[in-house]
């Protein structure tokens, strides 16, 4: 009690350089290095929100990254608009995952089943942004990459990391309509989550057992994408009042899609065939459309 594990620490350097072409546009260029104390461990045979939070031991080592990144801004119309597109690389040194034989128990040491090895990500962003009038907004849109590689998993091989997101698009967009009246919405779209699942089913004394022979993390959720839409009326009749208030009457995925939480395997009697057992991927959604009033007041 009382006693220190392990005792870290580390150097941080950043370099940042940036060129100016003109009064609108300019040149930036970054190099960062990067350390984390604290790693997010996921599980890849199952989509459950069961990633559980490490921090460094004797036997977890600290997370270290190298970033570099290359990008070309421009503001045009007189500074309405801004745009960027930005390149992106960045090596990681001491990842956590499971080994491929972990499976949950209680009561264990879970740091006796990680393996450690290496990761990588990469990408291009791209922006545009509407900074005044009574329309404004911006989109954002990433093609990135983000695999791990480690010894012990996957014969070696490099494979998608659970949250690479091959495609993520934002677009956000406000309209003041009146003084009083100003409207939003917001459409996000990603590439849906990298799982491994089993790829046969077995009965062995009754119980059944699945067995994992694809690559790591070779399957993929559906896409995850919404759309949420807002309406704020201003409550407040005079310019600058004491309590500014107002309502916001919004709905969150209008349209109601139902975006995968996880799936499971679910063993089913075939009709067909006695003694048979058809093995069907189900999934599990939240959140369908949920519309809602705020109040909103400051003094």
């Amino acid at each position: 009690k009382g006693e220190a594990i392990a005792d870290y620490w580390g150097l941080e350097p950043r370099l940042n350089l940036r060129y100016t072409i003109n009064n609108r546009s300019s040149i930036k260029a970054s190099a960062v290095w990067s350390n984390q104390y604290i790693h997010l461990v996921s599980n890849a045979t199952t989509t459950l929100p069961t990633d559980l939070w490490v921090s460094s031991s004797k036997k977890v080592k600290p997370q270290r990254g190298l970033q570099f990144s290359l990008g070309y801004f421009q503001n045009f119309l007189d500074n309405e608009y801004e745009a960027s597109a930005e390149v992106y690389y960045k090596h990681l040194d001491n990842q956590v995952e499971y080994a491929e034989t972990y499976t949950p128990e209680l009561g264990q040491d879970v740091e006796n089943q990680f393996v450690y090895g290496t990761g990588r990500s990469y990408g291009l962003e791209l922006f545009l942004k509407k900074r005044r009038g009574r329309f404004n907004g911006w989109i954002g849109y990433t093609l990135s990459r983000t695999t791990r590689q480690f010894p012990d998993i996957n014969d070696g091989l490099r494979f998608p990391a659970k949250y690479d997101r091959t495609h993520d698009l934002s677009v956000v967009a406000t309209y003041e309509l009146s003084k009083r009246w100003q409207l939003s919405g917001t459409f996000v779209y990603g590439t849906g989550q990298a799982l491994t699942l089993p790829n046969s089913f077995f009965v062995i004394n009754g119980w059944l057992f699945q067995e994992f022979d694809m690559p790591r993390n070779s399957y993929r959720l559906k896409p995850y994408h919404r759309l949420d839409v807002s309406a704020a009326w201003s409550l407040n009749k005079k310019p600058n009042p004491k309590l500014k208030n107002e309502l916001v009457f919004s709905i969150y995925n209008t349209y109601s899609r139902l975006n995968p939480f996880f799936v499971y395997a679910f063993p089913e009697a075939n009709e067909n065939n006695a003694g048979a057992i058809d093995v069907k991927l189900k999934q599990v959604s939240i959140f369908p459309i949920v519309p809602s009033i705020t109040w909103n007041f400051k003094f």
